[in-house]
Parts: structure tokens; C-alpha cells; sequence
């Protein structure tokens, strides 16, 4: 049995006030960084380590991902730079951006807004399949550039947090933080952060330190009364996605959703 494991609990009711007091009841309460996952089942990683298959042959697993990821971020910028935002170049600060617009690198996406996380987890109302939101204590936190002289060395962190630069509008609109984590064992595949037995800071409740690092599940049947109550509240495409597309994609969703009014 792995020591202060990840704290699993399921919601039984469609309310708010329910999800928040779960996660109230944790340690770090709100303090926390948070997580949406359209199904329980998916295990917690980077983009970057779900490529089954490098197709690069490197001295160890762990460089063959470096060196493809190196290759991903290097063709988006090639093949995007009429598109880019002025943003300072540099490791960390590339495969932020990168990230942001969908290439998959070692950094994992969260939010500091609970609402946002639970958005995202029910996203999919065509599945009935359960949805999760991951929340989490980084146990240290790193300035974009400052982390770059950190680089390639052994890290003391499990889950160090980086604020990203104001790129476009969704960064503030979705309280968007990255999470960088050290690889492991270079000679063999990713372990999933939700199977790490030591993962996470940690916070004292009364004599005993306990991980912050929780799973909450959302049962599939509940993920339409929550996606009604986010848009009464307006969590909704509109506001997490400033702009245009974001307005007509709420549109549709509500439409579909049978909540156009």
C-alpha cells in the first residue's frame, strides 16, 4: 500500500454546493490547482508521453520524447510564426505556447478555478461514460525563464506549477497553470502521476501531513445538471473562449443542449 495514496471520492448529487464542499474537504481546500477529465478512466499525463511510439531511437526512452517533442515545437514555430503572438522565446516559454494551441509536450494543463475544471470534465454530453477533476498541491513554483536554468537536471519537485504568460485571452479567461513533472526512470515508459506514490505537496492537518492530490468522480448521469448549472452561472464557451468562435460555439452547445434560452 502506497503511503498518503490519492484520495479518490464520487459525487452522488448534481449540486455545486456538494462538489465544493468535497473539495473543501481535502487538504488545501481551494487552494489546490484543479483538472477536468472527460472520462474517470484516463490516467493523468502529459500530451507528450500518450505517443505510443517515438519512432526516434535515442539512448533511452526518456530522450527519444525529448528529442520528439524538441522536433514538434521546433515545426510550430516554423510553420506558425506568421501566426504567433510576441511572447519571449525560450524552453519553457515555447512549449508553453505550443501547448496552448494543441501540440502535446511534457507540461500538463490545469486551472485554478473549480468551475472551469468541472466545465471541461462534463464537456461531452453525448457519453453517459463518468468524468473526473484531478486536484492537486504543487510543491513548488517556477518563473517561465527561471525554471529554464533548471533544465536537465535532477528535480527535488513531483509537481512544480508555472504561471504562463497572458498569450491570448483564454490564458486569464480560463486561469490557466502548467504542471512540469520529472520523468522517472529513463530506461522505461511515463508513470502515470495518479499511480506515483509520492506525488504532490503536502499540507498539515492538525498533527498529520496528508498529499494534497485528489481524484473527485462525476458520475455520467450528472453531467447535464452540471453543465446547465455552469451555463446559469455563465461558465459556458462564450467566457472560457473569448472571441467569436467561442460565441458561436455557446450557441451551439446550448442549442444542443436544450438550453438555448
Amino acid at each position: 500500500m502506497a503511503a498518503n495514496p490519492m484520495r479518490v471520492v464520487e459525487l452522488s448529487v448534481g449540486s455545486l454546493s456538494a462538489y465544493i464542499a468535497i473539495i473543501e474537504g481535502q487538504p488545501g481546500g481551494l487552494r489546490n490547482v484543479f483538472r477536468g477529465q472527460q472520462n474517470a478512466e484516463w490516467s493523468l499525463q502529459p500530451g507528450l508521453y500518450r505517443i505510443e511510439n517515438t519512432n526516434i531511437h535515442s539512448a533511452t526512452i526518456e530522450e527519444s520524447y525529448g528529442s520528439l517533442e524538441a522536433q514538434m515545437v521546433s515545426r510550430f514555430f516554423e510553420q506558425g510564426l506568421p501566426y504567433l503572438p510576441p511572447i519571449k522565446r525560450g524552453f519553457t516559454n515555447d512549449r508553453i505556447l505550443a501547448q496552448h494551441f494543441g501540440v502535446p509536450t511534457r507540461l500538463l494543463d490545469w486551472t485554478l478555478d473549480p468551475l472551469v475544471a468541472l466545465y471541461f470534465a462534463t464537456e461531452n454530453l453525448q457519453s453517459d461514460t463518468d468524468a473526473a477533476i484531478f486536484m492537486l498541491a504543487p510543491d513548488a513554483n517556477y518563473d517561465p525563464e527561471y525554471f529554464d536554468a533548471f533544465r536537465g537536471r535532477q528535480q527535488p519537485h513531483t509537481a512544480a506549477s508555472i504561471y504562463p504568460p497572458a498569450i491570448d485571452r483564454r490564458i486569464p479567461a480560463q486561469k490557466s497553470i502548467f504542471t512540469v513533472h520529472p520523468y522517472g526512470d529513463p530506461t522505461a515508459g511515463f508513470v502515470p502521476l495518479d499511480q506515483r506514490s509520492a506525488f504532490g505537496g503536502k499540507y498539515l492537518t492538525g498533527t498529520q501531513e496528508s498529499r494534497g492530490f485528489a481524484k473527485i468522480i462525476i458520475p455520467g448521469h450528472l453531467k447535464r445538471s452540471f453543465r446547465h448549472l455552469l451555463h446559469g452561472m455563465g461558465v459556458d464557451q462564450r467566457n472560457l473562449f473569448p472571441g467569436l468562435e467561442g460565441v458561436g460555439a455557446d450557441i451551439a452547445r446550448r442549442a444542443r443542449a436544450g438550453a438555448l434560452l
